[in-house]
């Protein structure tokens, strides 16, 4: 009986400890994270190659330019799989459908804007069939296929939109989107860099042009990107540690240093780590 009495008492402190550490929805300061991840890292030492290897070379080279498979480097309000559009769709008022081709169309555009992607692609087929020249039905279907991971017949979609003189820059956005997910950096980038020369309110594009001119090793650009990121969304922690593995290469230690620590505060535990690298000297 005491054993048990024992064992419950020790079981309710454990779950005190862990509320007190996590603190629900509670942030934990800077200090306490330090204590923490000081902790962590006594019982599980990253490995030392891999710590020294990113010194040397480009330490985000091989990232996803989306997300990075990383949930810490993921700005809370997007999504790891989906950029979503912009609201600067062309008025659908102005569209010139055929009668017969408008039901399609709306019937499509309803769908997607309802998430039922896979139901809203033969509706615009049709609506394409029936009155080809329409750049938006384009647009609608080349996001319908971005969702459902069909990048490539996305890509074709929103370039035949564009060469049918579409009155949305965001075509641009969703091409540079898809044109990541198969790894064709190059015309991604080109994509982001038309998309931000026009629509600057954007976090996001200018994330993601931002990763792309460091991959290319343009850390000027780089870093005026996630400055631009950082301006428009500055809780986007992704944008602060970037931005601090750039300003460490071209020699600003003190810059990196700071937005380390910005990022870290955030809720980037990789930061810590480079914290001590760059920061602890």
């Amino acid at each position: 009986m005491t054993i048990l009495i024992i064992a419950g008492i020790a079981l309710i402190i454990g779950l005190v400890v862990i509320l007190l550490m996590t603190g629900g929805n509670k942030k934990i300061n800077y200090k306490d994270r330090i204590k923490l991840e000081s902790i962590l890292e006594n019982e599980e030492q990253p490995e030392k190659d891999a710590d020294n290897h990113t010194s040397k070379t480009n330490p985000i080279s091989n990232a996803n330019p989306i997300s990075n498979a990383n949930p810490t480097s993921i700005p809370p309000t997007e999504s790891s799989d989906v950029i979503p559009p912009k609201n600067n769709v062309q008025d659908d008022s102005i569209i010139k459908l055929t009668d017969e081709s408008a039901k399609y169309y709306s019937k499509g555009v309803t769908l997607v804007k309802g998430k039922k992607y896979e139901e809203s692609i033969p509706y615009l087929n049709t609506a394409i069939r029936l009155n080809p020249a329409e750049g938006i039905t384009y647009y609608y279907r080349g996001l319908a296929k971005n969702k459902l991971n069909l990048f490539r017949a996305a890509i074709d979609d929103f370039t035949d939109a564009m060469l049918r003189q579409i009155k949305n820059v965001d075509a641009f956005f969703q091409r540079g989107y898809a044109r990541l997910k198969i790894e064709d950096k190059e015309n991604a980038l080109l994509d982001f860099t038309h998309y931000v020369s026009i629509e600057k309110n954007n976090p996001e594009a200018f994330y993601q042009k931002g990763v792309l001119e460091y991959e290319k090793e343009n850390y000027e650009r780089a870093i005026e990107d996630f400055s631009n990121t950082i301006i428009l969304s500055p809780n986007h922690e992704s944008a602060y540690f970037k931005r601090a593995l750039a300003r460490q290469i071209t020699g600003d230690t003190s810059g990196c240093c700071n937005d380390l620590k910005i990022a870290f505060d955030k809720g980037n535990l990789e930061a810590y780590h480079y914290i001590k690298k760059f920061c602890n000297k």
